[in-house]
This record gives structure tokens, C-alpha cells and sequence, in this order.
């Protein structure tokens, strides 16, 4: 955590009058209701103010491609295509829309399986018997 603007440029390694300048955009945008140059709009009630917290991120292909095919349940295959009744895949561990390998890949899509087959998998309206 900053206090400051400039604590914090020092504390994650960035330009301080760089951060100070795109704050100080951020706020010139909200009041005039412009955009961005990436389409962005900002509002005077959700810009940052003290004390600044920030999170390093980094890109990162971290779920499986591929995984453990799955019926409109979710319900894991057997190899002759028949389901375990009670074995549910989703996320990473399922075989999403991407497909079975890299060459599919869609930013986003391992979220897409994780809360939709998570959904079914979780009962969606099944009453569940062990």
C-alpha cells in the first residue's frame, strides 16, 4: 500500500511522473465524459484515490488444453462414449470449446467451461443421490 502517487511508482518500479500523468488524465476524462484512446470512459466516483494498492500481473497460458470429455452435463466419458453418473469435469479439466490442443485456443475460454460445465456439474436444478 501508498499513500501517495509517487510511493507508489517506487514500490512497483514504474516512471513517477508517468503513473502521475495517467492519474491526472484519468481524472481530466471523467470530468469532461471523453474516452480514451482505447474507448475507455472513467467516472469522478470510480477513479483511484489513497491509499494506492497494486497487483503485479502477468500473462500466462494456465489452464490445460484439452482435458476429460464431457456430455451437456458435464458428466465424464467412458471411452465407448457412455458417462459416469457421478464423475463431473469442468474448467481446465474439461475439454472446452478451444478443442483438444493449443491451435484452439480463445483467451477467456477456460473461464467459459469452468462456470458453465461448474454450473451443471454443481446441480443446476439436480437433486443429488449418493
Amino acid at each position: 500500500m501508498a499513500d501517495s502517487c509517487d510511493e507508489l511508482a517506487r514500490l512497483i518500479g514504474v516512471d513517477e511522473a508517468r503513473l502521475e500523468a495517467t492519474l491526472r488524465e484519468c481524472v481530466s476524462l471523467a470530468e469532461s465524459g471523453e474516452a480514451d484512446s482505447y474507448g475507455r470512459r472513467f467516472e469522478a466516483s470510480t477513479l483511484l484515490s489513497p491509499p494506492y494498492c497494486a497487483v503485479r500481473v502477468t500473462g500466462a497460458l494456465f489452464h490445460t488444453q484439452g482435458g476429460l470429455l464431457v456430455d451437456d452435463k458435464a458428466r465424464v466419458k467412458r471411452a465407448d462414449g457412455s458417462v459416469f453418473e457421478t464423475l463431473f469435469a469442468c474448467g481446465g479439466a474439461a475439454c472446452g470449446v478451444s478443442g483438444p490442443d493449443v491451435s484452439g485456443y480463445l483467451s477467456g475460454n477456460g473461464l467459459l467451461t469452468a462456470l458453465a460445465l461448474g454450473h451443471l456439474a454443481g446441480g443446476a436444478g439436480r437433486t443429488a443421490h449418493w
